[in-house]
């Protein structure tokens, strides 16, 4: 657990030393080897479970004070695996993409940060098919902000029928027809047109998605800034040459505008806060990426599968630990310095560096208030999140989702 960051760098002749010289016991690294088997899995699938179940009470979650019940954040990460793992867990296959990927699927509460659901899980499982299965968990008054690789018709019609709430891009594929007649597809060149002609910021129009689902929802449009058009153009058009094919007029126009669907009322969150409340989104990606960058969870050689397991495991279990810690720490700032929030990023980079403190906390019994006030110190001086030029503040998009 307290080795997991240093990745494919690790050894077992590590382990057995580290052992020793932090236990005063020695085991040669064969019998360590035997200890990486099927029972050691199920044990450490068992405490990761454990720890998700584990909440903690945030005043800054309080229902009285949300629009929501939650704020649930959901996305997937994916890697690369030697391809011996492929019978558990299957990549896609073919010449250039690797015969074993692993996925991990991660959800958290924004609001209180509280974990939801992790699942470890093949690579060739999509987030479509893991929206399918995991509507069952959504409850009455939540807000789901997900990427567009969940969103399908009967992914939002499950939210609608759970009483709950969702926000997110409108997949290219999914037909939008206008609500007056449900039959007539919306052509989003003339919105473009209209919204060039009249200089307008965003445009929100009542429609109907799907042309078997018939789903009444809002669709809300904003123009993107030329730049950002170039970009997306020059993306788009990388893709689809790489396929054999042209980008066509219609995503040619799709490019030039943000386009997002909610089946909140306009009361809940008004159309020109839609694209900051979606952009949260963004936090679970930082998530992801300090798993990476700085947890070095995708960072694996080729070993017996019970011990990359194990060591997997091992390294989301230091995670969601230090996550406690995280929540804890910007739970005080939500109550001591109102107008500052903990960074995701900051935080994690400050936890790995200092990986002996929480292990002497943990195995030698030391008190965790001491550890608790410097970080606190630190945290209100260097680890807080910063804006970027021209982005609204982290603190005022989560104030868009209080009552008013």
């Amino acid at each position: 657990m307290f080795n997991s960051q240093q990745g494919n760098l690790l050894s077992l002749d590590n382990l057995a030393e580290d052992f020793e010289t932090e236990y005063g016991m020695s085991i040669s690294k064969q019998g360590l080897d035997e200890r990486f088997n099927q029972q050691s899995v199920a044990f450490l699938k068992m405490v990761l479970s454990n720890m998700l179940l584990d909440k903690i009470q945030n005043k800054l979650s309080r229902q009285d004070k949300f629009l929501f019940t939650t704020c649930r954040l959901r996305d997937s990460s994916r890697f690369g695996l030697p391809d011996e793992y492929a019978s558990v867990y299957k990549g896609y296959g073919g010449a250039t993409k690797s015969a074993s990927i692993i996925s991990i699927q991660y959800e958290f509460d924004l609001l209180s940060g509280n974990q939801i659901d992790l699942q470890l899980t093949s690579g060739c499982r999509n987030d479509q098919q893991d929206s399918k299965e995991s509507v069952v968990n959504i409850s009455k008054g939540d807000l789901l902000i997900r990427d567009l690789g969940y969103v399908t018709t009967s992914y939002l019609k499950s939210v609608i029928e759970k009483d709950a709430y969702f926000l997110n891009r409108i997949p290219s594929q999914m037909h939008v027809y206008d609500s007056k007649n449900q039959y007539k597809k919306n052509d989003f060149e003339k919105i473009y047109k209209k919204m060039k002609k009249h200089n307008l910021p965003y445009l929100e129009l009542a429609v109907i998605m799907g042309e078997k689902a018939r789903i009444p929802c809002r669709l809300i449009v904003y123009l993107n800034k030329e730049s950002t058009y170039k970009s997306r153009l020059k993306r788009t058009t990388k893709n689809t040459k790489s396929i054999g094919c042209k980008v066509s007029k219609e995503q040619e126009i799709k490019t030039r505008l943000d386009i997002y669907i909610t089946n909140t009322e306009k009361e809940m969150i008004k159309p020109q806060n839609i694209k900051s409340i979606y952009s949260l989104r963004w936090q679970i990606e930082l998530v992801f990426k300090a798993w990476k960058s700085l947890c070095k969870i995708d960072k694996i050689k080729k070993v017996k599968i019970h011990r990359f397991e194990c060591m997997l495991l091992a390294g989301l279990i230091w995670i969601l630990a230090n996550w406690k810690i995280f929540q804890f720490i910007n739970k005080w700032f939500a109550e001591n310095i109102k107008e500052k929030t903990l960074s995701i990023w900051k935080f994690f980079k400050i936890a790995t560096k200092n990986n002996s403190k929480l292990r002497r906390i943990i195995f030698r019994n030391e008190n965790i208030t001491p550890w608790l006030e410097l970080l606190i110190t630190i945290s209100e001086k260097k680890l807080y999140r910063e804006t970027k030029n021209g982005d609204d503040a982290h603190l005022l998009k989560l104030k868009q989702l209080e009552k008013a």
